[in-house]
């Protein structure tokens, strides 16, 4: 017997792609519309509905509110969630360090090229402030929770300048399978003299992206990748 696409399954998988166009439409945490609205503008049944905006939730494009109040809300996917996903999805596969570091060595260079590409002075601000705020807690002595927090604040800040999507969010990726790491499994966690090498050339490289000059800045991070692997490359040999 052939096949229908008039099943329940079918339905769903039509609302899902209404829903989910709406969603995109409006701005986070705007009103799409109200149930009733919703199954007269899809013509669909209320379970059709319910099924559909559950699996748009996964998706983080949609928050349903019930009540006097409540409703379909759009909302707009976060880049730690989608990142932890996709590190946990890798770390489910084996990854190991070398991928992770060659990984990052690629997408890092280009973001930091990119950013000392950027001529909007302006659009550096925020990187040359923080790098002030850097340094002084450095020199106040910087703890590794302090030195992670900083690290994750730069990906975040190199994302936006350098004004890649994608790049920015394939760093993250890669930075929330380092953070599922075991402690046994980072290079840097009981070095504090390895920590304060990898803040001091963070801080090169946001000088030269503060410059413009892109060759220095590429040139820090590979070098930055570089040392890691030599860290690691030691740490098997003990």
């Amino acid at each position: 017997m052939a096949k229908t696409d008039k099943g329940p399954q079918s339905a769903v998988a039509k609302t899902i792609l209404m829903l989910r166009a709406d969603a995109e439409k409006h701005q986070d945490g705007e009103l799409i519309g109200s149930e009733e609205e919703l199954l007269s503008r899809y013509g669909v049944s209320r379970p059709t509905l319910r099924q559909a905006a559950a699996l748009v939730a996964q998706e983080q494009l949609v928050k349903v509110r019930r009540g006097v109040a409540g409703g379909y809300f759009a909302t707009k996917p976060t880049v730690s969630a989608v990142s932890h996903m996709a590190a946990i999805y890798l770390q489910t596969r084996s990854t190991s360090m070398e991928e992770m570091l060659h990984g990052v060595e690629l997408i890092r260079s280009d973001m930091v090229r990119l950013a000392a590409e950027e001529t909007d002075q302006a659009r550096k601000e925020p990187l040359a402030r923080f790098l002030e705020e850097d340094e002084t807690a450095q020199a106040e002595g910087y703890s590794y929770r302090q030195f992670l927090r900083a690290e994750r604040e730069y990906a975040r800040l190199l994302g936006t300048l350098c004004g890649n999507n994608v790049l920015h969010l394939f760093l993250q990726i890669l930075l929330e399978l380092v953070a599922l790491l075991h402690p046994d499994q980072d290079t840097l966690i009981r070095e504090p003299a390895r920590v304060d090498q990898v803040a001091k050339r963070r801080g090169r490289i946001i000088r030269a992206i503060l410059e413009g000059d892109a060759e220095i800045a590429m040139l820090e991070a590979e070098r930055g990748i570089r040392q890691v692997a030599i860290w690691m490359d030691e740490d098997r040999a003990r």
